[in-house]
């Protein structure tokens, strides 16, 4: 009798699993991959993605995923680290300091370059500040940790004969930078696109140089080593998505900037189509992990160790296990490295 009823509680839960979709057996859970998780920045290095999102490139692609936007790509590290996240954008800094320090992370390709569009010095309008010498004492904001932040600390005040302690720093995320230059907590900041443009077109400020000349700042797509090797094949899908995202750009960049001003618009970027058309036409288009790519990167490491954030650090001018652009290199048609 007792395995009778056994049975029956077996076969009854065998239906209700298939009547409401859950998977009856492992084997069927393995078949049926979970939604790819990815994250989307704020500022104009997220503008890729948007476009894939909204143009349908990744449902094209057959992609399950789901969508969560952030201010800031440390944040998408940490996300990343914690599983809570499978791919999104960082900074080179932000993973050289996680990797170094144990954290597992897979670097899986280049953004894009962000000197001119994320790295802009930026002071109000009418500040009497006119170059970077004349910060010594002023209140900067930024964010310690940051690609363009270590580039502003170890090559740009050097040059002028500044060091950290000349200045007094303030932590803000990118997205918030104008309204502290507007709200006076902050003398000058990093500022990027394309929050920065707009406030240059409604003349609260002007830059009054960028990164470009010290160092070719670059964001990157990481992900977690344990769900890229379950599911290397959502990773797939996704960089194709995100390459025709790249190829709209080089193709139709007033396409481009029309759907990105769109998404804009949602969520109060209040900005004309021909500044943000601007801003499109200044984004970087190179996907791949270069040798100069990963010189930079070791470049960055080094800066760190001077800095104090970390002790030592991988070669990363060699790649490693935690570099690896195999997918975007096999779905673009790049030779292998």
């Amino acid at each position: 009798m007792k395995r009778f009823v056994m049975d029956s509680l077996v076969a009854t839960l065998a239906v209700i699993c298939l009547a409401t979709g859950w998977p009856a057996t492992r084997a069927e859970a393995a078949e049926k991959p979970e939604k790819l998780r990815i994250g989307i920045h704020r500022a104009i290095m997220g503008s890729f993605d948007v476009i894939a999102d909204r143009k349908g490139y990744w449902k094209e692609e057959g992609l399950e995923y789901t969508v969560q936007y952030f201010k800031q790509g440390k944040l998408m590290t940490n996300a990343v680290i914690q599983g809570n996240l499978d791919t999104g954008t960082t900074g080179f800094s932000p993973f050289v300091t996680a990797v170094s320090k144990g954290a597992k992370l897979k670097g899986l390709g280049v953004t894009t370059e962000i000197c001119a569009t994320s790295g802009r010095i930026m002071v109000p309008v009418k500040s009497n500040i006119k170059s970077v010498k004349d910060l010594k004492g002023k209140r900067f904001a930024t964010l310690d940790g940051t690609s363009t932040d270590i580039a502003f600390r170890a090559k740009v005040l050097p040059r002028y004969g500044l060091g950290v302690a000349d200045l007094k720093w303030l932590n803000v995320v990118a997205t918030d930078r104008v309204a502290a230059i507007v709200s006076e907590n902050a003398d000058a900041a990093l500022i990027g696109d394309p929050q920065a443009e707009i406030a240059v077109q409604k003349g609260i400020v002007r830059e009054i140089e960028n990164l470009c000349e010290y160092d070719r700042t670059r964001m990157m797509h990481i992900g977690n080593p344990q769900t890229l090797k379950a599911n290397p094949q959502q990773y797939e899908k996704y960089f194709r998505g995100w390459l025709k995202a790249h190829k709209l750009l080089k193709e139709n960049p007033e396409e481009f900037a029309r759907v990105y001003h769109e998404a804009l618009l949602e969520v109060g970027d209040k900005a004309e189509l021909q500044v943000v058309l601007a801003v499109i036409k200044r984004l970087p288009s190179a996907p791949l992990l270069t040798d100069q790519a990963l010189q930079d990167l070791q470049e960055i490491a080094k800066a760190q160790v001077t800095l104090g954030y970390i002790k030592d650090h991988p070669d990363f001018s060699k790649g490693g296990e935690m570099l690896d652009d195999s997918l975007i290199r096999k779905v673009s048609g790049a030779p292998a490295r």
